[in-house]
C-alpha cells in the first residue's frame, strides 16, 4: 500500500517524511513517521506548555498577595506614624492648654521632668524646659519650649515649640501722666505725645497749656488744652501696676528681688563730721607734716584729756594736715573749724588743697585770718569752698600759721555746708552697672539698686544713673539740679518709691567739669561714648517710668519719658515740661507694668519635628 501510493504518486496516508540535511543543504536522506507518532509528540508538548502556564499563575498570584501583605504592613506603618504624630500634637496642646487655664501652672512643671498621658492605643510624653536659666518657676518672663513625643503601637514621634511671654502693658501704663486722685496743672505748660489719665479728676490754676490729652472723671475750667475727653463716674476697669508693696505682684517686687541693696549708713548726710580724730583723745592718727613733729600732748586741751602739739617747723609752709579726698565735692562750701593755743600771738586760717588732673600745681583755697593771742585757747572758724581743674586726685586740709613757732591745736571739725542732717545723699557720682560708690561697692549687673531710708529724706542731685533705684520708707525722695537717668533694662523704671516724690531738677546740663568728676569712663560708656577726662556734658533728662504710692511734684526737668505714676496726686508746676512717651513699652513692658503671669504665646514657625 505504501509503494503503491508511492508509485501513483500519492503519499501515503498515515506516514509523513523527515528529511535529514546535509551540511551542504541537500537533503540525502528522510526518515518515515507514522502519524500516530506525531499525535503523541504533540499531546506532550501542550501538556508542558499547560503545566508552565499554571506555574506561572500561581507565581503571579503569591506574588500578589506578598505585595498585598506588604503594603498592608506598610499602610500600618504610615498609620501608626500618623498616629505617633497627631498625639505629639496633643501633647503640645496638652501643655498649652495647662499653661493658659491655670495661673500657677510655672509651679506645677519641672524643667526638664516629662509628664505622661495615656490615650486608646497610644499615649503622649511633654517636657517643658526653661532655656534661660533651667528654672521654670523663678521667672514669670521667662519663655518656654515643649517638647512632646506621641507613641502609637511601635511608632515615635517628637515635636518641639517655643513659647514666649505675651506681656500685655497695663492701660493705666499707656500715659505719660496716670494719678488715682488728682492731677492738678499749676501755671505750668507741659507737652506730651501721649495721654494723662486720671480716676477721679484734673484741675487747672493759674491758666496753665497743656498741649496734651486727658482722660478723667471730673474737670476743672480755665487754661488751654489741645484736646480733652471725659468718662463720668463708675470705677474704671482701667488696669493699672500693682502698688501695694507687701503684695507679691508689687511694681517694685522684680526691682527689688533683682538688686543690691544700699544702706542708708552708707550714703553721706548732713552734720556728719568729716575730720578724722580731731580730739586726739589716744594718739595722732591721720595726721602728718613734711618737717616737723606732731605729738599728743595731755599737758595742754580744749576738751577732753589731750590735745596736739605742733614743734620743731622751720618755715610756716609746714603744717598739720589731713587726707580729705573722698569728702570733697566741687561747687560745695565747707566749715573748718579748730581751737588753738599758740606760743606766741599769730594768725591762723584753714586751708583746702586740691589736687587735679588739669594741673600740675594744686588749687589752695582758703579761709580768713584769725588773730590768736599767746597762751588763750582761740576758735578758728573758716568757710572754704575747695575747687579743682580735672578730676580730682588728691584733697588735703590744712591748718596754717604765720609763724613757725610752737602752737596746740584741738577738736578739729570738717563740715559740708550744703548738706543737712535728716537727709542722705546721692550726689556727685556715678551709679550703674558697672560703678557703686556706696558701702561694698558691690554692683548690679542690671543696675538694680534699692534702699530704704526709714525716716529720712533721700536727695539726688548733680550725677548720672544709669540703672534703676526703688526707694522706700522714707519721708520723700528729692531730685536737685541736673541728673542724667536712664535704666539698663529695656523700658526699666528709672525711680520707683513708696513715699512721695518731688522733682526740682533744674533745666540745665550735667557738666562735668563744674563737678569735677568723669562720667563716661570706660566701664560705663554713654552712648557708647567713653574717656578719661572730665569735660563731657549730658542732657538732663530722666528716662524711664517714675512711680510713687504717694503724691508727685513735677516742678523740674525739660524731659522724662514716663509714665509719670502716683497712686494719689500728682502736681505739675514746670515751666516747660516735655514728656516724650516711648511706644516701645507698650510692645515691650518691663516686669511689674503687666499682668502677671504674662500670657504664653506659641510662635507658629517654631513647631518642628525632631529626632
Amino acid at each position: 500500500m505504501f509503494f503503491r501510493s508511492l508509485a501513483a504518486g500519492r503519499e501515503p496516508s498515515g506516514f509523513a517524511w523527515f528529511f535529514n540535511d546535509t551540511p551542504d543543504g541537500i537533503r540525502r536522506s528522510a526518515s518515515i513517521v507514522s502519524n500516530r507518532d506525531l499525535a503523541s509528540r504533540r499531546t506532550g508538548t501542550i501538556y508542558i506548555m499547560a503545566m508552565g502556564t499554571s506555574l506561572i499563575v500561581a507565581c503571579l498570584a503569591v506574588a500578589g498577595l506578598q505585595t498585598v501583605r506588604v503594603q498592608r504592613r506598610m499602610n500600618d506603618a504610615q498609620s501608626q506614624i500618623a498616629n505617633a504624630t497627631k498625639l505629639a500634637q496633643a501633647g503640645i496642646e496638652f501643655a498649652q492648654l495647662s499653661i493658659s487655664s491655670d495661673p500657677s501652672w510655672r509651679t506645677k512643671f519641672t524643667h526638664g521632668v516629662p509628664v505622661t498621658r495615656t490615650t486608646t492605643g497610644g499615649s503622649f510624653l511633654v517636657t517643658l524646659t526653661d532655656p534661660d536659666d533651667g528654672v521654670i518657676s523663678n521667672q514669670s518672663t521667662d519663655p518656654i519650649v515643649i517638647t512632646s513625643t506621641g507613641r502609637f503601637g511601635t511608632a515615635n514621634q517628637k515635636l518641639t515649640a517655643y513659647l514666649e511671654p505675651q506681656n500685655k502693658l497695663y492701660a493705666a501704663g499707656r500715659s505719660s501722666l496716670y494719678a488715682t486722685t488728682e492731677i492738678a496743672f499749676d501755671k505750668c505748660t507741659i507737652t506730651s505725645n501721649q495721654w494723662a489719665f486720671c480716676e477721679q479728676a484734673f484741675s487747672k490754676q493759674g491758666s496753665p497749656t497743656l498741649n496734651m490729652n486727658i482722660l478723667s472723671a471730673n474737670a476743672s475750667s480755665g487754661g488751654n488744652i489741645s484736646a480733652q475727653r471725659f468718662v463720668q463716674g463708675g470705677v474704671w476697669p482701667m488696669g493699672k501696676p500693682d502698688l501695694v508693696t507687701t503684695s507679691s505682684g508689687y511694681v517694685g517686687r522684680y526691682y527689688i528681688d533683682n538688686s543690691v541693696s544700699l544702706l542708708a549708713s552708707d550714703l553721706p548726710t548732713g552734720g556728719t563730721e568729716l575730720a578724722k580724730n580731731g580730739g586726739f583723745e589716744i594718739d595722732v592718727a591721720n595726721w602728718t607734716m613734711a618737717i616737723g613733729t606732731l605729738k599728743r600732748d595731755t599737758t595742754q586741751w580744749k576738751t577732753g584729756l589731750a590735745s596736739c602739739l605742733v614743734s620743731g617747723r622751720i618755715s610756716v609752709l609746714s603744717t598739720p594736715s589731713q587726707i580729705i579726698t573722698e569728702h570733697m565735692l566741687k561747687g560745695r562750701s565747707y566749715t573748718v573749724s579748730f581751737w588753738v593755743r599758740a606760743a606766741e600771738a599769730q594768725d591762723f586760717y584753714a586751708a583746702i588743697s586740691c589736687s587735679g588732673s588739669g594741673s600740675l600745681l594744686p588749687n589752695i583755697s582758703r579761709g580768713s585770718n584769725v588773730s590768736v593771742e599767746a597762751g588763750v585757747w582761740t576758735l578758728v572758724s573758716n568757710t572754704v569752698s575747695p575747687d579743682w581743674s580735672g578730676i580730682l586726685s588728691k584733697a588735703e586740709f590744712q591748718i596754717v600759721s604765720s609763724k613757725s613757732s610752737n602752737y596746740h591745736f584741738d577738736d578739729v571739725s570738717l563740715l559740708n555746708n550744703d548738706r543737712v542732717p535728716g537727709t542722705r545723699y546721692i550726689e556727685n557720682i556715678l551709679l550703674s552697672a558697672t560703678s557703686n560708690p556706696f558701702g561694698s561697692r558691690t554692683v548690679s549687673a542690671n543696675g538694680l539698686y534699692s534702699i530704704s531710708v526709714p525716716g529720712e529724706r533721700l536727695l539726688i542731685r548733680d550725677c548720672r544713673i544709669n540703672g534703676t533705684i526703688v526707694v522706700s520708707d522714707s519721708i520723700k525722695t528729692e531730685l536737685g539740679n541736673a541728673i542724667s537717668w536712664e535704666p539698663v533694662g529695656r523700658n526699666f523704671p528709672a525711680l520707683i518709691s513708696t513715699e512721695a516724690i518731688d522733682d526740682l531738677t533744674a533745666n540745665v546740663s550735667l557738666i562735668e567739669s563744674n563737678i569735677g568728676v568723669n562720667f563716661n569712663p570706660t566701664s560705663s560708656p554713654y552712648n557708647g561714648i567713653s574717656d578719661a577726662d572730665a569735660s563731657d556734658t549730658y542732657p538732663s533728662t530722666i528716662k524711664g517710668a517714675i512711680v510713687s504710692n504717694r503724691d508727685i511734684l513735677l516742678s523740674g526737668v525739660s524731659t522724662l519719658t514716663g509714665p509719670v505714676m502716683s497712686d494719689q496726686k500728682i502736681t505739675v508746676k514746670s515751666g516747660d515740661l516735655s514728656i516724650n512717651f516711648p511706644s516701645d513699652m507698650i510692645l515691650n513692658p518691663p516686669p511689674g507694668f503687666f499682668a502677671d503671669p504674662p500670657l504664653m504665646r506659641l510662635i507658629p514657625s517654631s513647631v518642628q519635628s525632631v529626632p
